[in-house]
């Protein structure tokens, strides 16, 4: 009796506690990715492959250029630039949109890619030579890391929230590999040799997940530190020769992304300077360099299954790449700070649209209701570029109406400024409150079922 009258509590419980949901409506067939790869260059400046520029030393002479096959594949943004020329800033703008993002702004609640990712479903995981700090791996469910900028003696670490199953034995295994990948080699060799190991564990950890959770979406977020290294350490012409080296070890990965439907954004956090041809040192954050296209100019080059092939011109900022890697993944740019926008790469669009649960939103198109649904987040997907239509929204408090033409991604919010469910509770509160009065619960009921059989 007293057994049934638990479960009975528990089931009552938890369906009185309201939690927000998303609800999506393809309106026309679309192919979008199931997942991405964020693959970050450390110190690549896109001056130096670009066919656009010409890369100058401080002194105006001119420079070498990498031959490349495989870094301008898809989509590539002939100008985007970062304002901040430094890792660990430059890091913060690229996850959160945020063109004054420092290393604290990405321990922020709902900051980041990985934040929004995250509340869709996906799986965040890591392999990073640089731009590892405290909050960047905290974002992660699993991280692999560096924990000094040394490629003569590596000291590599996991941190571990929660990942799918068998990619923490992947980690280590690959941990363990290092050695042998930098095993007699120097100069160039073992600079790209560092750069390569990175590559192959985020492959694995790629096609582990495909093969063995082919139904979850994931977010891999990659760091290479050679080139930016090899910048620092070495002189132009070996960074010209690290960056050949990138392109055809960076191939298996591109293959995985192109084979298996997963977006693929190269980019970078900053770029390289030279203060003469045959320098054997250069910079991009101190004052010599920090204000030199060289050291500003990023690659932003993209593969995915429902982005447009070819060129985009125009100017475009580092925070512009966050809004652009959401609206590719067809998720809503709730990035709390973000102060950047999504370059109109979509061969589609789609709107997105908060309210409050019990409203019914719904979509038209010349009179005509194409869809209805009620939820706390609705996304209609899939909508014909330059076509217009009205956004509804009605409930107790009254309906909203917008009407809207999609040249992008467009976002609505119908949530009445006044409405605090569940006594102001968010989501993530109600949910905490939730699994704590269920343990509550159930501790109780043992304990008077262990009464009753004493």
């Amino acid at each position: 009796m007293i057994k049934n009258l638990v479960i009975i509590l528990l089931i009552t419980l938890f369906f009185s506690i309201n939690v927000s949901a998303v609800s999506e409506i393809a309106l026309n067939e679309i192919k979008r990715p199931q997942s991405a790869i964020l693959f970050i260059v450390d110190g690549f400046g896109s001056s130096y492959y670009y066919p656009e520029f010409s890369p100058s030393a401080l002194d105006g002479s001119s420079l070498l250029k990498a031959n490349t096959y495989n870094l301008s594949f898809g989509t590539r943004v002939a100008d985007i630039r970062t304002k901040h020329p430094i890792t660990g800033i430059a890091h913060s703008v690229l996850v959160t949109g945020f063109s004054d993002a420092d290393e604290e702004t990405v321990g922020y609640p709902d900051a980041t890619i990985f934040d929004i990712t995250r509340q869709h479903g996906f799986v965040n995981l890591a392999i990073m030579e640089r731009g590892d700090f405290m909050n960047m791996r905290n974002e992660q469910d699993i991280i692999l890391f560096a924990e000094s900028n040394s490629i003569d003696e590596p000291q590599m670490s996991i941190q571990i929230e929660k990942a799918p199953a068998g990619i923490d034995d992947l980690m280590y295994e690959w941990k363990m590999k290092l050695p042998d990948y930098l095993d007699g080699k120097k100069g160039v060799d073992k600079y790209s040799a560092y750069n390569r190991w990175c590559i192959d564990a985020a492959n694995a950890a790629a096609i582990d997940i495909i093969k063995n959770h082919p139904s979850r979406r994931f977010l891999l977020t990659v760091n290479i530190g050679a080139i930016d290294s090899g910048g620092h350490n070495m002189g132009d012409d070996d960074y010209v020769k690290l960056i050949e080296s990138l392109d055809s070890d960076l191939y298996p990965l591109y293959k995985t992304a192109l084979d298996n439907n997963i977006a693929f954004f190269l980019t970078a956090d900053h770029g390289m300077s030279f203060a003469t041809i045959n320098a054997r040192r250069g910079g991009h954050s101190s004052d010599k360099y920090s204000t030199k296209p060289e050291s500003l100019r990023i690659p932003l080059v993209i593969l995915s299954p429902n982005t447009v092939t070819g060129i985009i011109g125009g100017e475009f900022e580092q925070e512009d790449i966050a809004p652009t890697l959401l609206s590719v993944l067809d998720l809503p740019c709730h990035l709390q700070y973000a102060d950047g926008s999504a370059i109109n790469i979509k061969k589609y669009a789609s709107i997105f649209v908060k309210a409050d649960s019990q409203y019914q939103v719904s979509l038209w198109n010349n009179g005509q209701k194409l869809s209805e649904r009620s939820d706390s987040e609705v996304i209609f997907a899939g909508l014909p570029l330059d076509s217009s239509y009205t956004i509804k929204a009605a409930g107790s408090g009254g309906t909203f109406e917008e009407k809207v033409s999609l040249d992008s991604d467009k976002y609505f919010n119908f949530k009445k400024p006044e409405s605090k469910p569940e006594s102001s509770l968010n989501t993530s509160n109600r949910k905490l409150i939730a699994i704590i009065l269920i343990l509550i619960v159930n501790i109780a009921g043992l304990i008077i079922i262990r009464r009753i059989k004493d």
